[in-house]
């Protein structure tokens, strides 16, 4: 139990701060089809810190540092929008804050091992959906574990109020990430040993990474939203940050 507990790196100094994670789909200019060109654009983009790699070879992920107000968010957002266009561009592709892939896109994988490891033992329809869907992913920084698991609980409460005003598919983002994630549910931890059983009966006790519940506890000392749509817009993500923000502290 305590190896479990020692995956999660906690930083003091950014209690509160938010960080937001968007996945971007690479879509051929013409034809406005998915593409699986991410390696080319993380190889051209030069900046491997706040850009990165998805399961899906059509996806790439953009991170903000965790921000400590709306306005160095912002700027964050505004940078890496930037940024990432003028990358796709100088591809002949573009990128797109789109939820929902088309069913016929390429089900390419990054080539990355573990993700080639995924690829290879999950259910073609499985795959299907997770390269389908893309997010916007916010953290909110916790002070220690315990503070984490109250924060947790709270924005568990509110699962569907966020899931409603995140939405940006009439639904169907959610319908196929639960295709994806079986486990997708969030439950109130009692403790920290009761969090240690949930991981240890959903799998993910030797990789918190391996919990795709809608809210989690991040190995970065966060708790993470994961409901909200794929977005290149700042005033909206914004928004969410400033919501799950107001209800994670009560």
């Amino acid at each position: 139990m305590k190896s479990f507990f020692r995956k999660f790196r906690f930083r003091p100094e950014l209690v509160g701060y938010v960080g937001v994670e968007r996945e971007f789909f690479l879509l051929d200019s013409d034809t406005g089809a998915p593409i699986p060109r991410s390696a080319d654009f993380l190889r051209r983009v030069h900046d491997d810190k706040v850009w990165t790699h998805e399961l899906s070879a059509c996806q790439v992920e953009h991170r903000t540092a965790p921000c400590g107000d709306p306005d160095t968010l912002r700027a964050n957002l505004d940078k890496g929008t930037d940024l990432g266009r003028k990358t796709a561009e100088s591809m002949g592709c573009r990128m797109s804050a789109m939820s929902v892939a088309c069913e016929d896109m390429p089900l390419d994988v990054y080539p990355d091992a573990r993700y080639r490891k995924i690829a290879g033992v999950i259910p073609r329809e499985t795959l299907l959906a997770a390269c389908r869907v893309a997010g916007t992913h916010i953290h909110i920084g916790a002070l220690d574990l315990d503070h984490a698991i109250e924060m947790h609980n709270r924005l568990t409460l509110f699962l569907d109020d966020l899931i409603r005003v995140g939405d940006k598919s009439d639904g169907e983002r959610i319908r196929i990430y639960k295709v994806m994630a079986p486990l997708w549910k969030p439950v109130s931890y009692r403790s920290r040993t009761h969090l240690f059983e949930t991981a240890r009966s959903q799998g993910f006790e030797q990789n918190p990474r391996d919990c795709w519940n809608f809210v989690r506890i991040s190995i970065h000392g966060t708790v993470e939203v994961r409901v909200f749509g794929a977005s290149d817009d700042a005033d909206e993500v914004l928004s969410w940050a400033t919501l799950v923000a107001q209800i994670a502290n009560g």
